[in-house]
């Protein structure tokens, strides 16, 4: 009988998270004796057994996993008999005492019907229709601990004791290959054998729970320890398996139902999208790349020259007085000729990349191994130099200049979390950015460059000049892979700076040493957003392109539904694994196919909330794409409903069921009362518009009293320029003061949620950054440690309902943060952790602390509505002293 009045499945596994057994042995015992859902039923059990095992009870332990193990369903007898296998493996004692047959201990039933084992099993325990089981029945022998194979699902367990570190990275591949081959078929669901509901409703009642439950089945390796000794080994390891932490428990039990919607045969590809789109943003990022590098450099070389004529002994640098115009052109081209090999160097030093051939791809991905040399050879370009990377978080990358020097890397963990289908998917869409690749750029900037050189001859040096500024702004067309991966490659520069410099200053002692670290680390993590934020737009267009390439190359939008799916799901179980963000995802993450800060929440989010749901803000929102501005990755609700609309054209079911309303239907009725939210979140930036608008008003002014002769209004068209300026930060000063009140409204008792559920909270259709919904949670706060986040760049909560990301700002905004101070979120990293302040739904959610309170009661405050009222009050001051003294 249940120990608790209520027993709960959520209560259970979150108690079993937290260590508190008796609880979770309470619950989930209640819910296998009461529960009529064999998903639910399923789930619980398999938490059982850990919770028995930590308890001490390892017979009921060993006897669940003999229940499960007679299953007549091949996913669940699997999970059976290999943790009955690690069991007897942990607690060498169970191999000399006779193992008790299955009883009801556990479960609240006894199964009426036990399925014939295999003759190396040994004999099924007898039974007759009463369900009567002999107490004399010789012991049942554990299996040997066998590599498990991925089930027809795709689902991979992130965390899970199967293998050892050493075991290598193929360990499981054999007993894979027949299951990942046939991943296109229906998806066979599982439940327990001996469910009563399954009873004398045959094959129909079967049917219909293999569509309700699917099982975990396969185990990843540890590929972090691989990365350590630099091999990734191919045969299996010795060592008996390690013990199953809680979180590999909760990840395993974590029943994620997929519908395995199948593919188009005989397939014709989708007509062609015009590229015109895609080669113009590829000029103007690198145009705006060229014009931002200019810019610091020369900030860079004018401040210094000031600096050293004010001291003695000391002169300027001649050449700081210089064009740097021609030098950087000049360092730019080189580093895009160089960015595939340079990029090599940072993945090699930094995260232990290694070389991958397509025999051994095929391993894991048979389809991908054939699919790579078809279509490149279908397209007459040469296959891809593939790369592999030894860590557990699924991601993907793809450098190079041209399509000779293409590089394909993906990770480990992205080849043991995805099935077959879905990893060829992975590569296709890879293979879509290699095949965006045109030479149109290099053609119309040769023809131009040849131009300029016959006006030389004429001696026209200005039209000259002019024709090789075009054929400059000309060469980027096209050249998608080499525009990213030389964005991606500057951006590297100042990102290992920062990675480096916080970590030699996290070894110092030296108070004062720790300065120059701050200072230095906390400049190159700026550089770096900064070159970031100018490849986000051309980072978002051509995933959208290169999804499209992907579907149109394996006819197969489903899988790579799936597959993107599971990436975020991967993200966010290695950020929580290892309770910080990779230096590889935030580093890399203009090149990766999900980004990791939409993974972070989207990801954690508990799997039994339909996806359907929790992506509906990120297809249906009518203001979406306003928000979205900052991100590397086009919202994953738009990706996804993309993908089933190519599904649809192929005639195919799709991956998920997304809600037959329109977009126009939505907008229409609901664009009139959002309207007035949208001008109020864009206050600011609205502010500076209609700034820029009153500037025009006084040059118009100025003009008609010049041309009436009006000289009272005359003398504004002399100064018209620094009116026009002066006005454009006391506009963003009034829509910031405009904003503020609804931005931060005051936390009260009465509109303060406590623990809410965040899938909940994220998932209204209609909300916005500024319905701020002030909350209160409790945690764990996840993140780096020491230096590195000063600025707050990776605070994350991790709460029983999922991950959010969270904001900290001094009362001085980000200067504030590298001043000493007392306590900062930093120091409360890997604690638990009570954080209060403004949840907002953007194109990812986050919150906004106004406190972040420790268990011992130490507070670390945030000065949000502080920094602001300071930012709208200097630049209303700042655009006052433009108008009254000028530039």
């Amino acid at each position: 009988m249940a120990s608790v009045p209520n027993p709960s499945l959520e209560a259970g596994l979150a108690a079993l998270k937290q260590g508190n057994y008796p609880d979770a042995i309470a619950h989930l015992e209640g819910v296998c004796e009461f529960e009529l859902s064999q998903k639910t039923v399923l789930r619980a059990q398999m938490g059982l057994v850990v919770a028995y095992e930590r308890t001490g009870e390892i017979d009921k332990a060993r006897s669940l996993c003999q229940t499960l193990s007679q299953s007549k369903y091949p996913k669940v007898k699997d999970w059976g008999e290999r943790n009955l296998a690690n069991l007897v493996n942990r607690y060498p004692q169970l191999q000399k005492t006779p193992s008790p047959p299955p009883t009801s201990e556990a479960t609240g039933f006894v199964p009426l019907q036990t399925p014939a084992t295999s003759p190396a099993q040994g004999a099924a325990p007898a039974s007759d229709v009463t369900g009567f089981i002999p107490l004399d029945q010789p012991p049942q022998k554990p299996q040997p601990s066998v590599s498990p194979a991925l089930d027809a699902t795709g689902f991979v367990p992130l965390q899970t004791p199967a293998t050892s570190p050493a075991q290598g990275a193929k360990a499981a591949q054999p007993a894979s290959e027949s299951v990942r081959a046939n991943s296109t078929k229906p998806v066979q669901k599982v439940t327990p054998s001996n469910s009563p509901l399954v009873q004398g409703k045959g094959k129909e009642a079967e049917s219909n729970l293999e569509a309700e439950v699917a099982a975990p089945t396969e185990a990843p390796i540890a590929p972090d320890t691989a990365a350590d000794t630099g091999v990734i080994s191919e045969t299996p390891s010795e060592t008996p398996s390690e013990t199953p932490t809680d979180e590999k428990i909760l990840e395993s039990t974590s029943i994620i139902g997929w519908r395995q919607a199948g593919r188009a045969k005989g397939w014709r590809a989708m007509p062609a999208v015009k590229p015109e789109r895609l080669w113009l943003l590829q000029a103007g990022t690198a145009i705006a790349l060229f014009w931002v590098i200019r810019v610091l450099v020369q900030f860079l070389m004018t401040t210094t020259n000031n600096f050293l004529i004010n001291l003695p002994f000391l002169q300027p640098i001649p050449a700081f007085y210089e064009d740097p115009t021609w030098p950087i052109v000049t360092v730019l081209v080189l580093l895009a000729c160089l960015s595939p090999w340079l990029l090599d160097f940072f993945l090699k030093q930094f995260e232990k990349m290694q070389p991958l051939s397509l025999s051994a791809l095929s391993k894991s991905s048979p389809e991908a191994a054939k699919m790579l040399p078809r279509y490149c050879g279908q397209r007459r370009l040469p296959v891809p130099t593939l790369r592999i990377l030894p860590i557990s978080a699924p991601v993907a990358l793809t450098y190079g200049n041209l399509p000779r020097t293409a590089r394909i890397v993906v990770s480990q963990g992205l080849l043991d979390q995805l099935a077959d289908d879905e990893i060829a998917t992975i590569y296709a869409s890879e293979l879509g950015h290699i095949v965006q690749n045109k030479l149109v750029g290099l053609v119309m900037a040769t023809i131009m460059f040849l131009i300029g050189g016959f006006f030389s001859l004429l001696r026209n040096s200005d039209w000259a000049w002019t024709c090789w500024w075009i054929a400059l702004a000309c060469l980027p067309l096209g050249l998608n892979l080499a525009v990213m991966s030389l964005i991606m490659l500057i951006a590297q520069i100042p990102y290992t700076l920062y990675r480096q410099v916080a970590q030699w200053g996290d070894r110092l002692q030296s108070p004062l040493l720790k300065i120059p670290a701050v200072v230095v680390s906390a400049l190159s993590y700026g550089l770096f957003w900064l070159v970031c934020f100018i490849g986000l737009w051309l980072s978002r267009l051509r995933i959208i392109y290169s999804d499209r390439i992907a579907a149109d190359i394996t006819g197969n939008p489903n899988a790579f539904s799936r597959a993107l799916l599971k990436v975020t799901r991967g993200i966010a179980a290695d950020i929580q694994k290892h309770q910080s963000t990779r230096w590889l995802l935030e580093g890399f993450d203009l090149l990766t196919p999900v980004g990791y800060r939409q993974a972070i929440s989207l990801g954690s989010f508990p799997a039994q909330t339909p996806w359907e749901s929790l992506l509906q803000w990120g297809y249906l929102n009518p203001h979406r794409q306003w928000m979205v501005i900052n991100n590397s990755h086009p919202l994953m609700g738009d990706r996804l409903y993309l993908l089933c609309l190519y599904a649809r054209h192929w005639k195919l079911e799709t991956e998920l069921d997304f809600t037959q309303m329109s977009e126009q239907r939505i907008r229409a009725s609901s664009l009139k009362t959002k309207k007035s939210k949208l001008w109020l979140q864009g206050a600011p930036f609205f502010g500076i518009l209609s700034g820029l608008a009153l500037g025009c008003l006084f040059w118009l002014l100025g003009w008609i009293g010049s041309w009436l002769g009006i000289r009272q209004l005359a003398w504004i068209l002399d100064d018209y320029w620094t009116i026009l300026v002066g006005c454009l930060p006391i506009g963003f000063s009034i829509g910031t003061f405009l904003r503020i009140n609804s931005f931060f409204p005051d936390i009260k008792a009465s509109t303060l949620q406590t623990n809410p559920n965040l899938s909940d909270l994220s998932t209204r259709i209609d909300a916005l950054p500024v319905d701020s919904q002030p909350v209160r949670l409790q945690g764990k706060l996840l993140g780096r440690q020491g230096i590195s986040n000063w600025l707050g760049q990776d605070l994350i909560l991790q709460t029983d309902t999922g991950l959010v990301k969270l904001h900290y700002c001094s009362q001085l905004g980000s200067i504030g943060n590298l001043l000493p101070l007392s306590t900062r979120p930093s120091d409360f990293v890997n604690r638990q952790v009570t954080a209060t302040g403004w949840f907002r739904r953007g194109a990812t959610p986050w919150i906004d602390l106004e406190t972040l309170r420790t268990q011992g009661g130490i507070t670390s405050l945030s000065r949000h509505p502080i920094w602001s009222t300071i930012i709208a009050c200097l630049a209303a001051a700042w655009g006052t002293y433009i108008i009254l003294f000028g530039i």
